[in-house]
């Protein structure tokens, strides 16, 4: 989690959700702060001076439903990251402290219905591939309070028979993801190069790996997400939608031209889209202008907003 939010600072993130793989042919999903179950949304943001409890919104009704909170045994921490969604369960990546010098982070199972939470192990970025979870294992160094990479993983769905699946890069891990099929892990070369390797489950390497279009997007990789003959991207400071048909161009949020400005990300869930962002206003607790920070979901069809969330930007 901490990677991240430097990522996101140095605007090196690596956010994509589902990305299409020149190779393979292959979509490949890498879960992050959203998924959808039918027409609920599930949604958890973190950092840049939010921490969220894990919620729920149905993008016909915009009914928002709480899941779980963020804390755990009422002390604040990270939230939760990668969610996966399986049935009732959502599978996410727990970080048990708050703030970003440390982490402790576990793979979490949440069950929507009963609204409870329960620790499978210790580790980040799980992805599903069907009734699998493969994730980067972590241990906590107690010395440095933070965890370090042990490699990619394979367990079950309660968390049980854990097994490695290939060792780690030197460089050590960054993200992981998959196409329901093999998976794509990524890491930082001796260059500082962020470079992908597809492989398969057994940890065999397929190659290189190429990404192109992501339904999930930053503003560091100048991604676009293409939805039918729609095309969505960042310009600026504004999430922007063209129709491929007509060229016609719609600005779907627009976060101003302050120097606190900008699009964090964006997701798109076929008929509605999730931004999140920050615009420079006068903020009172603060007594001077500053980054106020949203979180929008925006129905496609009509370009109605609802507000899932307002801070005050920081970290």
């Amino acid at each position: 989690m901490k990677r991240l939010l430097v990522a996101l600072i140095m605007l090196a993130a690596f956010f994509c959700l589902p990305v299409k793989a020149e190779a393979a042919g292959k979509t490949l999903r890498i879960p992050g702060p959203a998924c959808q179950k039918g027409n609920d949304i599930y949604y958890c943001y973190t950092m840049g001076g939010l921490r969220m409890n894990l919620m729920k919104i149905n993008k016909k009704t915009n009914k928002v439903t709480k899941i779980v909170s963020y804390k755990n045994k009422g002390r604040d921490t990270n939230a939760f990251e990668n969610l996966n969604v399986k049935g009732n369960a959502i599978y996410a990546a727990y970080d048990l402290v708050c703030g970003t010098g440390a982490s402790d982070s576990y793979i979490c199972r949440i069950d929507s219905k009963k609204k409870t939470k329960k620790l499978l192990t210790k580790g980040r970025n799980p992805g599903l591939i069907g009734k699998k979870i493969y994730f980067i294992k972590t241990a906590y160094n107690k010395e440095y309070d933070s965890d370090k990479d042990m490699g990619i993983y394979v367990m079950n769905l309660s968390g049980k028979k854990i097994k490695k699946v290939c060792k780690m890069p030197v460089s050590g891990l960054y993200e992981l993801g998959t196409d329901g099929k093999n998976f794509v892990y990524s890491y930082y070369n001796k260059k500082g190069k962020l470079t992908l390797r597809y492989m398969t489950k057994k940890g065999k390497k397929l190659g290189a790996y190429k990404k192109t279009e992501s339904s999930f997007c930053s503003p560091s990789y100048n991604l676009r997400s293409t939805v039918g003959n729609k095309q969505y991207y960042i310009a600026g400071n504004r999430v922007v939608c063209v129709d491929k048909t007509t060229n016609e161009t719609t600005v779907l949020a627009d976060f101003g031209t302050g120097i606190s400005s900008y699009v964090d990300n964006f997701q798109v869930f076929h008929d509605v889209i999730l931004v999140r962002g920050v615009k420079e206003e006068y903020i009172p607790a603060y007594k001077e202008m500053a980054g106020k920070g949203y979180i929008y979901m925006i129905h496609l069809n009509d370009l109605s907003k609802v507000v899932l969330k307002k801070y005050n930007s920081g970290e």
